[in-house]
């Protein structure tokens, strides 16, 4: 199979998408990258989590899933979308799950939703999950005990959480000053847990003392790096130079502050041994601030008074002490971030107080991922001077981890910041801001714009957005541009986007541009572009255009993309095709044609379905030649032979396979034609067919499944069968793949009342291919009949109906019957009865003999409900036409 045209970025949003998309809770790969993607993410994931919460069609395993993150990520921000998931949820095991994971959250907000819900959701059981929730957050002491078990933190995890959740129900707005005083002597833990439960208190009071030790924190952080480099410096030095070195770094933090002591030490320094710099020094050491100037002092009082071993050990648990605090204090400064951006997305403090000094750390303080999430979070789209400061970054790492946060903002304003970033110096960086342009809803005629725009580099940058994100509402206009006088390099870029985009349609285009007089780079760009699209079309196109191209390395793509177009024996390649395959890879085999392809041609043909016996054998016997021709070589190579060999196995073991499918298939023949009629034996004789074709050694040929298909279509319309016989059907049905079983397997769910026949029609239409939401989906109405006595009101609905559905018309049963027998409906619109009685059981049998779907009842009666499967729904006359209209909506 050809190698795909390109590696689009993907984002770690993207990446968020396609897991819940396709979940793997059993792989302890896919789960470790979860985790990164979230870490990334942040509160951001939220939308996608949160979403799938909500969602009736996620499953339960999924939303349990999805629950038990909040074991690790307790984000406060999920309260909101757990609660509305928990408001209407109907499995209690999932209501049980949330519930739990809101009482883990251990917050103020949860405690409220709790209640919220406990005032909803009544019923017993739910009450008694509710129950035990909130009474694990009831304030029974007073906050000093819940406050003093907080405190024990790492020393004791379990009473430390236990005091947060007595914080989360008792804490009030006036207990601020002795929460915010208990940080200061807080560990790692306690302080987690009390700036949570302080960034939840009500009032403006935390926003401004959050702000404060953000402040603070940063200058720590500042100084401990600062520290580093000062004792990596003056551990080698000689004493005299660190000395000097130590006090020209303290007179330049302390000048400002102390001027005339740090120009009497400077003095008392130069002086040597007639100087006296002991009493200035010990102010500027009164003065000092932070690790940074009160290791600077000490160090140079230690030098002064001659202790150089002293000195040395001094300059060495400086350096550990600050490794230490900075990696606490790095985590310290991230877990002030999220309060900070919470207090402000709760318009606790405006976020323009925030916002300057947000930005004035982002460009003295490059490692903390929780300042850069801070300030991409809270950045308006529309402050240029702001945004500029994520592209003027430093460390490209860095530019594109903010561009994540910000695309994952996907707000359409910030359409003009990622223009300008695409044009960053680091490729990289300008592939993945051009990727995010390309998610924001307006960026789409952004682009157009510069693609019409008919200057040549506007026009190549429009094609480069469209490839790197492959915009498959750019296919159209991409393809009208080729049908223009186009320079050759914008032909090429043209069709390289095409190939990204991957559209079906646009293979008859690129075929037609497909010839040997192109040049040899269109040609490579044309079959990678109809490789990557795979389809019937695209795969026998390459087949037929192959017969009348030269060049080698086109050749090879072509192969490998006519087989990629036929990825199995569910799709195999036609019979008919088979000589224009073998002739294209003869060619690619050939020393003189292929130029040494000829490896990747034998590779490419273990792609190859089809159903025809003597093909296999016949590749199988050229192949054995050629290994049998690798092993006589003096540069025989063990890697190749041991490929080749494996084709050639392959090979033969499906040529061998297909004569067992011949006589299976008799076999099943046999089967389909001993299922009696009716009969105690039939429902034996039903389950013994799809046993055979549920053999994992069967493969079914189209063919045959299009033989059983209509079989199994003839059976669903029999009446009296018992539904243990229907549910066989059924299966049989979806075992078979065909696509003109998807509406009579739909009706039959719709139509079924037991479990177990519901259970096996939605099987089967799972099998076919439809997911949850396409299943419960009714079928586009195409086709109309009006039954009802009044010419005029008939007249009123057709005129409402237009052109819109093909429309038919009657005015009694006996003018219906014989119109409904000719051509079937999708829907007939009656009235309940007409002159000679009730309408329903004629009606119902019209269903049931499927001359029509559904009914929709169009009635004066007030005394009708649907009761029915078969029918829609009931409009009561009179009523607008918007109301049929509505009922008539898919």
């Amino acid at each position: 199979m050809a190698a795909p045209l390109r590696h689009l970025p993907v984002t770690p949003l993207d990446e968020l998408r396609a897991w819940l998309g396709n979940p793997a809770e059993g792989d302890a790969a896919a789960l470790s990258r979860l985790n990164q993607l979230l870490q990334q993410l942040r509160q951001l994931a939220l939308p996608e989590l949160g979403g799938r919460l909500v969602k009736a069609t996620s499953t339960i395993a999924l939303k349990r899933f999805i629950l038990g993150l909040t074991a690790k990520f307790d984000w406060p921000e999920w309260t909101p979308w757990i609660l509305q998931a928990l408001q209407h949820e109907p499995d209690l095991g999932v209501f049980d799950e949330g519930c739990a994971a809101l009482g883990r959250l251990e917050l103020r907000s949860a405690r409220e939703a709790l209640q919220k819900l406990a005032a909803q959701r009544t019923d017993p059981d739910r009450q008694l999950i509710l129950r035990r929730e909130l009474s694990a957050l009831d304030f029974q002491q007073p906050l000093a005990f819940y406050l003093g078990r907080l405190l024990e933190g790492e020393s004791n995890p379990r009473l430390a959480h236990q005091g947060a959740r007595g914080l989360a129900a008792g804490a009030e707005h006036e207990d601020f000053p002795q929460l915010w005083e208990a940080l200061a002597g807080a560990d790692p833990l306690a302080f987690r847990l009390l700036l949570r439960a302080v960034a939840e208190l009500p009032g403006e009071a935390p926003g401004p003392a959050l702000l404060e030790l953000f402040k603070e924190t940063l200058r720590t952080l500042e100084d401990l790096a600062a520290l580093e480099v000062l004792t990596q410096r003056i551990q080698t030095s000689a004493r005299t130079a660190a000395r000097a070195d130590l006090a020209q770094a303290l007179a330049d933090r302390m000048a400002g502050r102390a001027p005339d002591e740090v120009q009497a030490l400077q003095e008392a320094l130069g002086a040597g041994e007639a100087g006296h710099p002991g009493a200035p020094l010990d102010h500027l050491r009164e003065l000092a601030h932070g690790p940074y100037e009160v290791f600077q002092t000490e160090a140079l009082a230690i030098l002064l008074e001659g202790k150089v071993a002293r000195f040395s050990a001094m300059v060495t648990e400086a350096q550990d002490t600050a490794t230490k605090q900075q990696a606490r204090l790095s985590a310290t400064l991230n877990q002030i971030c999220d309060g900070l951006v919470r207090q402000a997305l709760a318009g606790h403090i405006p976020a323009a107080d925030i916002l300057p000094v947000l930005e004035d750390a982002f460009d003295r303080f490059s490692h903390s991922p929780g300042l850069d999430y801070a300030f991409c979070r809270l950045v308006p789209a529309g402050a240029d001077a702001s945004l500029d400061h994520v592209l003027k970054a430093q460390e490209p790492k860095r530019r594109i981890a903010c561009l994540d946060v910000l695309g994952a903002r996907e707000e359409d304003s910030l359409v003009p910041f990622f223009l300008r970033a695409m044009e960053d110096s680091i490729v990289e960086v300008g592939q993945r801001a051009m990727h995010h342009f390309g998610k924001l809803p307006s960026s789409f005629p952004a682009v157009m714009e510069l693609f019409r725009s008919g200057q040549p580099e506007r026009v190549r940058t429009a094609l480069h957005i469209f490839a790197e994100n492959g915009t498959k509402a750019a296919a159209e206009p991409l393809m009208e541009y080729l049908k223009t006088d186009v320079r050759d390099d914008l032909v090429l870029e043209c069709v390289e986007a095409l190939g990204a985009i991957r559209s079906p349609m646009t293979a008859p285009v690129l075929l037609d541009l497909l010839h040997d007089g192109k040049p040899a780079r269109l040609q490579e760009a044309l079959v990678d572009a109809l490789a990557a699209i795979a389809t019937p079309e695209s795969g026998l196109g390459l087949l037929a255009k192959a017969a009348h191209l030269k060049l080698p390395e086109v050749l090879i793509v072509a192969l490998e993309g006519a087989l990629a177009a036929f990825p199995g024996f569910e799709r195999p390649l036609p019979q008919t095709e088979l000589p224009l395959l073998e002739q294209l890879i003869a060619r690619c085999c050939d020393d003189r044609e292929g130029e040494g392809q000829r490896l990747r041609a034998i590779l490419a043909t273990q792609h190859l379905y089809c159903f025809d016996q003597e093909c296999y054998l016949r590749l199988k016997d050229a192949f054995s030649d050629v290994l049998f021709e690798l092993r006589t070589k003096a540069d025989w190579d063990r890697e190749t032979n041991d490929r080749v060999a494996a084709v050639v196995k392959e090979l033969g073991r499906r040529s061998a396979s297909l004569g067992h499918i011949a006589g299976k298939e008799e076999k099943v023949r046999a089967l389909v034609q001993a299922i009696p009629p009716q009969g105690p034996g039939r429902a034996p004789a039903l389950l013994a067919l799809r046993e055979a074709l549920h053999d994992p050694e069967f493969i079914m040929r189209a063919e045959l499944a299009e033989e059983i298909a209509t079989y199994a279509l003839s059976e669903f319309g029999r009446k009296d069968q018992d539904w243990r016989e229907l549910a066989r059907l059924c299966e049989i049905a979806g075992l078979t793949r065909q696509a003109q079983l998807v509406e009579p397997l739909k009706e039959l769910f719709n139509r079924a009342t037991g479990l177990g026949l519901r259970s096996a029609a939605k099987e089967a239409l799972l099998a076919l291919g439809l997911d949850e939401a396409d299943i419960s989906r009714r079928a586009p109405i195409h086709s109309i009949l009006l039954l009802d006595p009044s010419a005029f009101f008939r007249k009123r609905l057709l005129a409402a109906l237009g052109g819109a559905w093909d429309v038919r018309e009657a005015g009694s049963r006996s003018e219906a019957a014989p119109m409904l027998t000719e051509r079937p409906v999708d829907l007939l619109i009656s009235e309940q009865t007409d002159g000679t009685g009730d309408l329903r059981p004629w009606l119902k049998m019209q269903c049931e003999t499927r001359r029509c779907r559904q009914v929709l009842l169009s009635t004066a009666a007030r005394d009708t409900s649907p009761g029915e499967p078969w029918i829609l729904g009931v409009l009561y006359k009179p009523y607008p036409p918007e109301q049929l209209l509505k009922a008539l909506e898919p």
